[in-house]
């Protein structure tokens, strides 16, 4: 296939709808009103239906903050003079449609959605959005040096380095995932540090880079002593996709600073990675040896973020060959020909195979970075 007539028909697609569409996590947004600890796991039963069943219960598009960030990621990467138009939309949108819960910039769930960790929705602030968002952002100032995206980007960083909460010793720095109490999800502090590794490119002080190498230094402190990094303190099991995150962090990371101890944290990491999260050319969602002990590993046995985010590391990481095998199963197993756009899991028994528009977003993006390095 060719890559980039991919990447503009996904694009495309997506403009044509002003972003919009359906989400795996959209279930509180539907007319049915359920208790609280019983609507995480309706959620649930929602997003892993092989079929929608979203307009009989009140479910419509919905505009997808995430998605939108990772739309602008990707075209911004990719650079074609086709989507200027589509920059500027996204760039518009993400900075009318901040959360209002600080004075700072920040993004979040544009749906009300649930999980069984915790739920958000409109106005509230998600970290991993709104480093997406602003990552994105620096991508776009980068090329554009628009004071604007800029404001954005030292608006956030404000919010994070002075309100948000973090732990920091004389060698870590832990960043929780919720700003007010302590919620420890590994791979968050480290895309924070993918946020400060970026930022250290436009303005490079010494103050975050000692901040990047004691995230570095949290994260050896959290490390399986397979290589692997469990999803949370109170989930213990490991994905495809959040070890992509981490790996993917350090690299940027590592292009600040690093030490004889983070490189060898990484290369155990990575050699795991592709030990036991690979079935040939195939991401496993679960690791081989750390899956969760719930319904999940049974349901899911490799999901699309998994596909999109190994091929977005192994570009990164110069191994192009991995990128292509893994960019090959994915037209083979989850591209739709005839709608063209990418499915969502499969499991022994069905493939998702219904239109999110977050996926295309993270396949544009994976597609794009993989043009980017691969030139």
């Amino acid at each position: 296939m060719e890559l980039q007539k991919i990447i503009n028909e996904l694009n495309e697609d997506a403009y044509k709808n002003q972003f919009r569409g359906i989400d795996p996590y959209d279930f509180a947004n539907s007319k049915i009103k359920l208790p609280n600890f019983l609507l995480s796991k309706v959620s649930f039963i929602n997003k892993i239906l092989p079929f929608s069943i979203r307009k009989f219960i009140g479910i419509g598009e919905s505009d997808n903050t995430k998605s939108n960030a990772l739309f602008l990621y990707a075209m911004v990467i990719n650079n074609n003079k086709n989507d200027e138009e589509k920059i500027e939309y996204l760039k518009n949108w993400l900075i009318k449609n901040r959360s209002n819960e600080f004075e700072e910039y920040t993004l979040g769930f544009a749906f009300e959605m649930a999980l069984s960790r915790y739920s958000s929705g409109p106005g509230k602030t998600s970290l991993f959005i709104t480093l997406i968002g602003v990552c994105a952002f620096i991508e776009l100032y980068k090329r554009t040096k628009d004071p604007v995206v800029l404001e954005q980007i030292n608006s956030f960083k404000s919010l994070l380095d002075n309100k948000w909460l973090k732990i920091e010793t004389e060698d870590t720095l832990f960043i929780s995932y919720l700003p007010d109490h302590e919620d420890v999800v590994y791979n968050i502090s480290a895309v924070t540090g993918k946020f400060y590794a970026l930022y250290y490119e436009l303005f490079p002080l010494e103050v975050d880079k000692v901040k990047i190498l004691k995230i570095l230094g949290y994260l050896r402190s959290v490390q399986n002593a397979d290589g692997s990094w469990a999803y949370s303190e109170n989930a213990p099991y490991v994905d495809n996709f959040h070890t992509c995150f981490i790996l993917e962090a350090i690299y940027y990371m590592h292009q600040v600073v690093s030490a004889e101890w983070s490189i060898k944290m990484f290369d155990l990491a990575l050699k795991d990675y592709e030990e036991n999260c690979f079935d040939g050319a195939q991401p496993l969602h679960f690791h081989k040896n750390r899956k969760p002990k719930d319904v999940r590993s049974n349901i899911i046995k490799t999901e699309i973020r998994d596909i999109a985010n190994a091929i977005i590391l192994f570009s990164l990481l110069g191994n192009i060959s991995k990128a292509q095998e893994v960019i090959g199963y994915s037209f083979k197993k989850y591209y739709d020909y005839s709608g063209k756009y990418f499915y969502f899991f499969h499991n022994w028994l069905y493939m998702s195979k219904l239109k999110f528009v977050r996926w295309q977003a993270w396949m544009s993006l994976a597609f794009s970075v993989y043009l980017n390095k691969s030139k």
